[in-house]
């Protein structure tokens, strides 16, 4: 518990110091170092870290075991069995597996941050104290999908909807749920403002009314999770978790729709608005609208999740974007004032839940203690 909030306390100084000296910062260097120690954690943990990796363990003992095309006794997702022969066929152990897993996993998360962050500390600390980089490490395989998803972005933005939707089927084939992503296509198109901001929440808390028969007609029309209606997934039993998850996306959502953040997406609207010099601020709007889009899902996604819990994990899918959107949001803050006390709840608020988690639910994710490979057995 030690390390893991000494490595928080560490991207803390870190967003001090890109605070002074900002674009003097080498930022594929600064990448580097800051995505090294969870590199080095995820890789080197032991399979006792995080909840389903003992799971996975098991799953690649057995795969690894198949010839390369015959029928497995996994009932894991096609893609994934795949690559876990894939790896096999390299001779490459568990260990191994894991090794190169975390790697793309952690790859795809700094590249995206690289790439899309306005200020790449903050968001590694995000990745830290929200618990996604737990969520690496437990949930190893949706993660996965998700990383593959993480290069969606370019397709969405430049409307490549085959290559979007190759993908997409990727990462399905990885971890069906993220089937779900296909969503967000049809909504980058949409011109949104308050009016059907709300009309899509108010679609969303209908849907978490109807949910029990959507998810009913969902699992006969697919034939996959039936076990989960017996297994306490689809229900609700006042699971703290989904409150503090709720309550932490509407803080956002508020943030970014009183700030008027939605409107950034469309450019002509702000074109008096933008200071021609600014290149870096004009060449940025199209992913605003994209990150809106995003947190507005997540958020109708933690509505739906007051009936079932799964629902948590498929709204990961869409918070992970929270890696760029969290530092944008705050960008486009005019007052210098409120930008700081905002800054400052994040930072202090998520250090908070952080702590909570760490101290009072360890279970939720099992990476606590930590243990390293070696020392394992």
């Amino acid at each position: 518990m030690l390390l893991y909030i000494i490595l928080v306390l560490f991207y803390m100084f870190c967003m001090v110091l890109e605070s002074i000296f900002g674009k003097k910062i080498n930022r594929v260097v600064w990448t580097f170092i800051l995505i090294l120690p969870l590199f080095i954690l995820s890789a080197f943990r032991a399979p006792t870290v995080g909840n389903d990796t003992f799971n996975y363990y098991k799953s690649y003992m057995t795969v690894s075991q198949e010839t390369f095309f015959s029928s497995s006794q996994s009932r894991l997702e096609i893609g994934y069995i795949f690559y876990m022969r894939l790896i096999a066929l390299f001779g490459f152990s568990y260990f191994g597996f894991q090794v190169i897993t975390s790697a793309f996993t952690l790859v795809s998360v700094s590249k995206f941050i690289y790439k899309y962050s306005s200020s790449i500390a903050f968001s590694f600390f995000i990745f830290m104290t929200s618990r996604m980089f737990f969520g690496s490490m437990n949930t190893s395989r949706q993660y996965l999908a998700m990383a593959i998803l993480l290069f969606s972005v370019e397709f969405i933005r430049n409307r490549k909807f085959y290559k979007f939707s190759m993908l997409v089927l990727l990462a399905t084939s990885i971890h069906f749920t993220a089937i779900v992503f296909f969503i967000v296509y049809p909504l980058s198109k949409f011109k949104l403002n308050a009016r059907r901001t709300f009309l899509l929440i108010g679609i969303g808390i209908i849907g978490s009314i109807l949910f029990d028969q959507i998810i009913r007609i969902f699992v006969s029309v697919t034939g996959r999770y039936a076990g989960y209606l017996e297994g306490g997934y689809f229900n609700f039993e006042g699971n703290v978790a989904i409150y503090l998850s709720l309550i932490i996306n509407l803080l956002y959502f508020l943030v970014a729709f009183f700030t008027k953040y939605w409107r950034y997406g469309e450019p002509e609207e702000f074109s008096k608005e933008i200071d021609s010099s600014n290149k870096s601020l004009a060449s940025n709007l199209s992913n605003e609208k994209l990150w809106y889009v995003f947190c507005l899902l997540t958020l109708i996604l933690s509505i739906m999740g007051l009936n079932a819990t799964i629902l948590n994990r498929i709204e990961s899918y869409f918070s992970i974007f929270f890696l760029a959107f969290i530092p944008s949001v705050i960008k486009y803050i005019k007052a210098k004032e409120i930008r700081a006390i905002i800054t400052l709840g994040i930072i202090v608020g998520l250090y908070a839940s952080l702590l909570v988690v760490m101290i009072l639910r360890p279970y939720w994710t099992g990476v606590f203690p930590y243990a390293w490979y070696w020392n394992w057995k």
